[in-house]
């Protein structure tokens, strides 16, 4: 998930800070749920704000990203 969350919040011209300040949270820690080699993810309700802001489908963070597809 937490490359999803880095490639919508990048889609979206966002920065960190600017998205952990919407979610209420401190940007170290958006940074270590965007780190894929830090196990840490959102609860489901963070997930759902996350989502709301970023303006996509919780789906769709809960997934690969686009380009991560083929990988």
């Amino acid at each position: 998930m937490s490359n999803a969350i880095k490639y919508w919040r990048k889609e979206r011209n966002m920065s960190q800070q600017k998205l952990a300040d919407l979610i209420s949270i401190d940007r170290p820690t958006l940074s270590k749920i965007e780190n894929p080699n830090i196990s840490i993810d959102p609860d489901e309700g963070l997930a759902r704000k996350i989502s709301i802001i970023l303006k996509v489908l919780i789906t769709e963070i809960l997934r690969k990203p686009p380009e991560d597809k083929n990988e």
